[in-house]
């Protein structure tokens, strides 16, 4: 499976609340001896290619999680230790270790995986947030779960809060971003009530720091489920008004129960709610994910985190 990932996001039809997942596995040597092997899924669309395990070139580096790097066709790209990350004690000689090369908020990243098996197709209904039990173990790493049988469980990582540990987003970072709408607020007279839906809390707190100097009022959701709910819920609540409640509506793509391009086809094709400006802000690049955005009818399309991209996205439409 070291072939060069082929676009396999474009044969799914965008708004269908579907994605397409490539299933690896992570072997743990438990205490007893025994060796569990968990699986583990990351979204096709951040997928670039899929490698045997390369010799690296070691580096120094402040971070353990990463191992070194990898010039691949020129390019040279640092391969990060998901085993430690994970906390995982990795069974020695392992002869099946792969690296998933990625490419997410226009950042190129390479993960090692202990295997990759397959790819799934999934509906992002059957995506659901972790338990208490899973989030005391795995604290924010984990985006949701699904249940792949009576036995199996998938675990869909959550790959940005790796970057916010490797320091991608940095505190310097975020202030750049609230700098950028504060001189751009000076420009405008009105503010904004902006509806948030984003799964991370790391995403929703940089994107709530971003638009606090135009927002009026800041509503967060963490799913396209629960914001296309609240939605319907505010229109009634303010007698078919919805102006009077929303002006913005800012979404991520990847959410469980259902993911931004459903959300965003759901507000586009319902006369209550397609004038309100819908600002796709995620961490999948690239000109098909682009096209996929349009297709279902965003204003705009912004790259986490890019302060100037996503400041200037929220504040043409205000």
């Amino acid at each position: 499976m070291d072939e060069k990932k082929e676009d396999k996001i474009d044969i799914l039809q965008v708004g269908t609340n579907q994605m397409e997942l490539v299933d690896f596995r992570m072997y743990e040597l438990r205490e007893n001896g025994e060796i569990y092997e968990g699986i583990y899924g990351i979204n096709i669309a951040k997928v670039k290619e899929i490698i045997k395990y390369p010799n690296l070139i070691k580096i120094p580096s402040k971070d353990s999680l990463i191992e070194g790097v990898y010039n691949l066709r020129g390019e040279v790209i640092p391969i990060v230790s998901l085993a430690k990350w994970l906390g995982i004690n990795e069974p020695p000689n392992i002869k099946t270790k792969k690296v998933i090369i990625t490419i997410f908020n226009n950042i190129t990243i390479g993960f090692i995986v202990h295997d990759a098996k397959r790819i799934r197709r999934i509906s992002w209904r059957f995506v659901k947030p972790p338990s208490e039990v899973l989030i005391h173990q795995y604290g924010n790493k984990i985006v949701g779960t699904i249940n792949l049988d009576e036995e199996h469980v998938m675990i869909i990582l959550d790959f940005e809060s790796i970057c916010e540990e490797l320091g991608v987003f940095s505190e310097e970072d975020i202030k750049r971003i609230k700098d950028t709408a504060i001189s751009g607020a000076k420009e405008k007279k009105k503010k904004a009530k902006i509806l948030i839906a984003d799964d991370s809390s790391t995403a929703r707190k940089i994107i709530k720091t971003a638009v606090e100097p135009i927002a009026e009022k800041i509503i967060e959701v963490k799913d396209g489920q629960e914001a296309w709910d609240l939605l319907n819920k505010l229109y009634e609540d303010t007698n078919g008004r919805i102006e009077e409640a929303v002006d913005i509506i800012i979404t991520d793509v990847e959410m469980p129960n259902m993911d931004g391009y459903r959300f965003t086809k759901l507000v586009k094709e319902d006369e209550r709610f397609r004038k309100i400006p819908v600002i796709m802000n995620t961490s999948l690049s690239g000109n098909a994910n682009i096209q996929k955005a349009k297709e279902v009818g965003v204003d705009d399309f912004c790259t986490k985190f890019i302060a100037e991209e996503f400041t200037a996205a929220v504040l043409k439409h205000l």
